[in-house]
C-alpha cells in the first residue's frame, strides 16, 4: 500500500535536534500550535523562542525568504524576527514524509494577546501605521509568489468555494457569490488605491502587548498588495469577534492609524469592500486546507451564514 501523507507532525525531540544548528542551548521544546504551519516553543535557561515549521507545499523556499527579508526590513519596529543558524542561514530543510518542509527560529514576543478595548485598539492602529510607514521602501530580491490583489484574494478563492456552494446550496448561492465578486472588483476598479507591503493577517491574535507596546508576529500571509485590505482585516476582526465593541474600537483603531500615516478618501471608501473580500479569502483558505480545519464545519448552515453575510455587506446590490 502506498501511504500518502499531507501534513505530518514532527516530534519535539526532532525539533530539539534541529535547534542544535543554532547557537542556543535548548532545554525544552513544546508543541504550541498546529495550523497552516506548525509552531513550537523553545526554552533555554535565559530566553524563549518560537520555531516555525512551514508546511510542505504551502510556502516554497523563495517565498519564505521574502517573508524573512520583509521582517528584517521592519526591525526597529516591534516585530518577532528570524534568528540565523551557526552557518549564517535562516532556513533548515526538513525531509518530512509529505515532502520538504522549512524551519525557522524566531524571537519570542513577550506579553500576551491584547484585549480588545478602546485603549489597545488605538495602539494596534498606531502599530499598523508604523509598519506600513517603515515598509514603504521595502525591496527584496525574492519573489513572494502572490500579491494581496483581487486574483489572490477573490478569484483563487472563488475557484474552490463555488463547487462547495453548488453542492450544498445549489446554483443560486453560487451565482450570488459570482455577482458579489464581480461587483466588488468593479467597485475597486473605480478607486485609486494605495499598494505596498502588507502584513496580510493583522489582528490581535497575531500580536502580543507588553508594557503598553505591541509586538507583531506571524507574517505568513504578508505580501505586496492593497494597504486598505491590511487595515480592513482589523475591522473584520472587530465585526466578527467583538461586535459589541466594534464601533468604538474601530474608531480608536482608525484614529491610531491616521496618527501615523494618511489614508486617501478612496482607500477609506474601499474598507467595507475589503471586509467582504476578507470573508471570501478566509472561507476559500479554509476549504482548500481541510487538513487543518477538517470538513465537519462545511454544511448548509455555515454556508448559508456566509451567503447571508455577503448579501448583508452588499445591501445596495438590488440583484442580490
Amino acid at each position: 500500500m502506498d501511504i500518502q501523507v499531507r501534513h505530518s507532525l514532527i516530534h519535539t525531540d526532532t525539533i530539539l535536534q534541529i535547534i542544535d544548528e543554532h547557537d542556543i542551548e535548548a532545554l525544552q521544546c513544546d508543541f504550541l500550535a498546529r495550523g497552516l504551519n506548525d509552531t513550537y516553543l523553545i526554552t533555554t535557561e535565559e530566553e524563549t523562542y518560537i520555531y516555525r515549521l512551514y508546511r510542505a507545499g504551502w510556502r516554497n523556499k523563495e517565498s519564505i525568504l521574502f517573508e524573512l527579508d520583509a521582517i528584517n526590513h521592519l526591525l526597529g519596529n516591534r516585530v518577532s524576527f528570524p534568528i540565523k543558524k551557526k552557518d549564517g542561514n535562516y532556513l533548515t530543510e526538513v525531509k518530512a514524509p509529505e515532502g520538504v518542509r522549512y524551519g525557522v527560529l524566531f524571537s519570542y514576543s513577550k506579553g500576551e494577546r491584547p484585549q480588545i478595548n478602546v485603549e489597545n485598539s488605538k495602539v494596534i492602529g498606531e502599530t499598523l501605521g508604523k509598519l506600513h510607514k517603515k515598509s514603504d521602501k521595502l525591496t527584496t530580491q525574492y519573489e513572494r509568489g502572490f500579491e494581496l490583489d483581487t486574483e489572490h484574494l477573490l478569484d483563487e478563492q472563488v475557484a474552490v468555494i463555488s463547487p462547495v456552494l453548488k453542492k450544498y446550496l445549489g446554483n443560486e448561492a453560487e451565482e450570488t457569490l459570482r455577482r458579489v465578486v464581480e461587483n466588488i472588483k468593479a467597485d475597486l476598479t473605480e478607486l485609486n488605491l494605495e499598494t505596498g507591503f502588507c502584513h496580510g493577517d493583522f489582528h490581535n491574535h497575531n500580536m502580543h502587548i507588553h508594557d503598553g507596546t505591541i509586538e507583531v508576529f506571524d507574517f505568513d500571509c504578508c505580501a505586496f498588495g492593497y494597504r486598505a485590505y491590511d487595515v480592513a482585516v482589523s475591522w473584520w476582526n472587530l465585526k466578527n469577534n467583538y461586535k459589541n465593541l466594534e464601533t468604538e474600537c474601530w474608531d480608536a483603531f482608525l484614529q491610531g492609524y491616521l496618527k501615523e500615516r494618511k489614508l486617501t478618501d478612496d482607500d477609506l471608501k474601499s474598507l467595507p469592500l475589503f471586509i467582504t473580500v476578507r470573508r471570501i479569502w478566509l472561507l476559500g483558505t479554509m476549504v482548500r486546507n481541510d487538513d487543518v480545519w477538517g470538513t465537519s464545519w462545511i454544511n448548509s448552515r455555515s454556508l448559508e451564514l456566509f451567503i447571508w453575510q455577503l448579501k448583508t455587506d452588499r445591501l445596495e446590490d438590488e440583484v442580490l
